[in-house]
């Protein structure tokens, strides 16, 4: 397979009218091969392509425009990193109806939101104790229009509006509807009266996994930006994903400068998130556009060691990027059809991230280990993890961790 190759890419967006009947966003929707069903089996899977799809294949301008993009978001894909590469003054996060409203997601919420992004509340049918609760921390609340009788509707925004957030009517399917969720003070309005989901297709060239590892090789040994900028000219398909992710970057759109070269896009986009993206795709380099359960996998994987790292080591911030890494590239060998010490062999990733992933040793190796067991569903003890982490003082548990 070459580089020149191409596949479809698919995503759909239905647009969002404020009161003047002015489109104003789009919610984002997972498409799989099936034009006529979303086929979605699991959310986290599902919002990672429309984010893939969106920033590297088609552009968030050719997706967007200068509109707001709403996002459907399980819990754990909030509490990733993966949502940082998103443009946060651009996006509405919007949190699925099942997900628990807790005091750890309300952290999270009010962290996202001091990083510019907008946090919604969908399908919201009921003013619940619960809901109530979490309104401060919510920019938006979606009603769920017809499961919400007239009165539930005029409790619900006005309880949003009195704690500072708009109001979403959604599912309007007709000018009754409209009128009166209009008459009850709705800000904002999606449903079929206004527009069905329209596709949004796109031609993302395959990647070359040597490609691939061959930039990822670079910045991890921390390369001179010459050099990494020869390699991305020599990787034109992965070369476009950049210019697309730092056209995405929030640094970029505070700038009035147009993106004229490589250099400029490395620098919006930094090291850090380009080699995290290049880890990505190494999941999906060879896919033909379907989810791939080995992607959501090593995030799961990545975020959960990160965080247990934080839990292990507070202050230890070197530590807590070397797990993500770890996690990463703990499973990029199987994509890539080669025996583990031979593809960790052939990158520069540190002595202790090398050792942790072939034999489980250290502490980035004992991160591994707790992760794999609660991939298998098992959870150790906290005398368990005291002695995988030796001289540890924190008091380990995996309360709050595991998804």
């Amino acid at each position: 397979m070459t580089v020149e190759e191409s596949a479809e890419v698919l995503l759909a967006r239905q647009s969002i009218v404020n009161r003047q009947g002015i489109c104003v966003g789009h919610e984002l929707l997972f498409r799989g091969r099936r034009l006529d069903a979303a086929e979605i089996d699991d959310d986290f899977a599902c919002t990672l392509t429309v984010v893939q799809n969106m920033l590297g294949m088609i552009g968030v301008d050719n997706v967007l425009g200068e509109d707001d993009g709403f996002l459907n978001c399980s819990s754990d894909f909030l509490a990733s990193d993966i949502v940082d590469i998103l443009p946060a003054q651009q996006m509405v996060l919007e949190i699925l109806e099942d997900t628990e409203l807790n005091e750890a997601l309300a952290q999270r919420c009010s962290s996202l939101r001091e990083n510019g992004f907008r946090i919604a509340l969908d399908d919201v049918r009921e003013l619940t104790q619960e809901i109530q609760a979490f309104l401060p921390h919510a920019d938006l609340v979606k009603i769920d229009w017809p499961f919400v009788g007239p009165e539930v509707a005029q409790r619900i925004t006005a309880a949003a509006h009195a704690a500072g957030a708009k109001v979403l009517a959604e599912k309007v399917e007709t000018r009754e509807d409209f009128e009166l969720a209009m008459e009850i003070g709705c800000d904002l309005f999606q449903g079929f009266y206004f527009t069905r989901p329209q596709l949004v297709r796109g031609n993302a060239p395959r990647l070359n996994s040597t490609a691939l590892l061959g930039v990822l090789d670079l910045v991890l040994h921390e390369a001179y930006m010459d050099e990494i900028e020869r390699a991305l000219k020599a990787a034109p398909s992965l070369t476009v994903q950049l210019l697309r992710l730092a056209n995405s970057s929030t640094r970029w759109r505070t700038q009035l400068s147009e993106i004229v070269s490589i250099r400029q896009a490395l620098t919006l986009v930094g090291l850090k998130q380009l080699a995290r993206w290049c880890c990505f795709m190494l999941y999906s380099a060879d896919s033909d556009g379907k989810v791939d359960p080995l992607a959501q996998m090593v995030l799961h994987r990545a975020d959960f060691m990160e965080r247990l790292a934080q839990r292990v080591a507070p202050g230890d911030e070197h530590l807590q990027q070397e797990a993500y890494l770890s996690a990463l590239l703990s499973l990029a060998h199987i994509p890539l059809g080669q025996d583990i010490e031979v593809f960790i062999g052939g990158i520069a990733v540190s002595q202790e991230i090398r050792e942790a992933i072939t034999g489980y040793d250290g502490w980035l190796g004992a991160l591994l280990q707790v992760a794999e067991c609660v991939e298998r569903g098992e959870f150790p003890t906290h005398e368990k993890l005291q002695a995988l982490f030796p001289g540890c003082n924190a008091q380990l548990s995996l309360d709050g961790l595991y998804l």
